[in-house]
Parts: structure tokens; C-alpha cells; sequence
């Protein structure tokens, strides 16, 4: 599986787990309906929550007023739209609570909503669940990254110098010791603003971001001078060599 698909399946799961904002509802009686939405904080797909929560209830288009209560205590009013309620789960004890709303219509008829269970927690215990959740999955991106490293190196891909202007799905860059253009790997580890690369020309080091336009083809230009210079300078020592076996080869007679 290529490394941009695992990352983004890890992040995924990371943001389905943690930073995706429960809603813990079940259908009202009467038509209100109370749901729980997380405003800022932790909340896992056990029902156990830490942070700033929203109540929210809908219900009639009558609806007047609703009054919220947690375990049977009364924490708050709202009288006009969109009656959401906010609050802490820092201000009650840790566990098991029961939180539920009473609507009030126009006609001064009376709705009770449905019952939500949610478990509170310390911050203490949010952060370790969240590392708990986060840990594993950044060990995954680590093995990939690291993989994309080694597969390199001991290949001797890293050192494969493609045809100017020839690059791979992952683009061009130019190396910042040479100055030569080559081709960043689809496997190399993304440190955001580069990926970590090994020139092939000259063999450094370095977070390579991808390069474009007049950057890019001067460093082609360059790159085609030097071999075409290089080119030159193998003709000439060869004619160099024949000459000189030429000349020793008169000594012999």
C-alpha cells in the first residue's frame, strides 16, 4: 500500500476517534429529541467524554422554552432558538451521569426528551486514552517512513539519475548542494514542506520541496551542460591515451 494511502487511512481513523464530535441521541418522546455534541475536548466511541459538551434538543416549531438537567439537577434555561445549552464536564464528579431535557410549548403544554448516558473523565484519563489511540497509529506512519527510507538505500534506487526533465509521481526538486534537478521518491518520508532525499548526484542529505518552472529548468540546463562537458573530457582522455601508446610504442623498435 502506497504511503500517502496509509497516512491518510491513519488520519482518518484518527479524526473518526477523537476529533469527530459525538452525538449521542436516541428519539424523544412526544417529539423532542436531545442530542450531545462535543464543542471542545475528548470524546471516544465508549460514551466516555472530557471537555466542553453542547445539549441540544429539537423538537415543535411551539417550542418556547427548554430546561436542561444532569442526574436530575437543573443546570440551565434557554428560552429562544437554537436552544443549545453549553457546559463542562470538569464542574461534575467522574462517571456514569444522566442528562435530559423538558421542553416547554407555547400553549404551555409540557415534552420530555429521551435520556443521554455519557461517561465523564478526568484530563488525566482523556490524555492517555488519546495516546493510547494516537500512539499506535504514529507508529505505523513511523514504520512507513522509515521503510521509505531503507527500501531506497538498500535497492540503490536512491542513486538512479533519471533522463533531464524525466521525473516520477512525486515531481522534481533541485538539490541544494549541487543544484542539480532529480527525482524525488513516492516513498520518501513528507516532513511537510520536503521530502527527505538523497541527491544522486552528489550524494547529501536534505528536505527537498518539489520544484517548478524557470528553478527547475535551469538546474536542467545545468545538468545537461556537466554531461555533455563530462562527455567531452572522457572523448578527449581516451584520444589522450591512444596518442601516448602511440608514442611509447615507436621506443619499442
Amino acid at each position: 500500500m502506497k504511503k500517502n494511502v496509509v497516512i491518510s487511512i491513519c488520519m482518518a481513523l484518527v479524526l473518526a476517534l477523537i476529533l469527530a464530535a459525538p452525538v449521542l441521541a436516541q428519539d424523544g418522546e412526544g417529539g423532542l429529541t436531545l442530542k450531545l455534541n462535543r464543542d471542545f475536548g475528548y470524546g471516544g466511541l465508549d460514551g466516555k467524554i472530557q471537555g466542553t459538551f453542547s445539549m441540544r434538543v429539537s423538537g415543535p416549531d411551539t417550542l418556547a422554552r427548554v430546561v436542561y438537567f444532569i442526574d436530575d439537577q437543573q443546570i440551565g434555561e434557554v428560552t429562544g432558538t437554537p436552544f443549545n445549552l453549553q457546559f463542562n464536564t470538569g464542574n461534575f464528579d467522574p462517571g456514569w451521569h444522566t442528562l435530559i431535557a423538558t421542553g416547554y410549548l407555547t400553549d404551555g403544554s409540557e415534552l420530555t426528551s429521551n435520556q443521554v448516558r455519557a461517561y465523564f473523565i478526568t484530563a488525566e484519563e482523556a490524555g492517555q486514552n488519546t495516546l493510547g489511540l494516537v500512539l499506535p497509529i504514529l507508529g505505523i506512519v513511523l514504520a512507513v517512513s522509515v521503510i521509505g527510507i531503507l527500501v531506497p538505500l538498500l535497492t540503490g534506487r536512491q542513486d538512479k539519475v533519471r533522463p533531464v526533465g524525466e521525473y516520477g509521481a512525486a515531481g522534481g526538486a533541485v538539490c541544494k548542494a549541487c543544484g542539480l534537478p532529480f527525482s524525488r521518491h513516492y516513498f520518501a518520508p513528507n516532513l511537510v514542506v520536503g521530502k527527505l532525499e538523497r541527491c544522486p548526484h552528489c550524494g547529501k542529505w536534505q528536505i527537498a520541496a518539489r520544484a517548478y518552472g524557470s528553478s527547475l529548468v535551469s538546474a536542467e540546463e545545468r545538468l545537461r551542460a556537466d554531461r555533455e562537458e563530462g562527455v567531452m573530457q572522457v572523448d578527449e582522455s581516451e584520444e589522450d591515451d591512444l596518442k601516448r601508446m602511440l608514442d611509447d610504442s615507436r621506443f619499442d623498435d
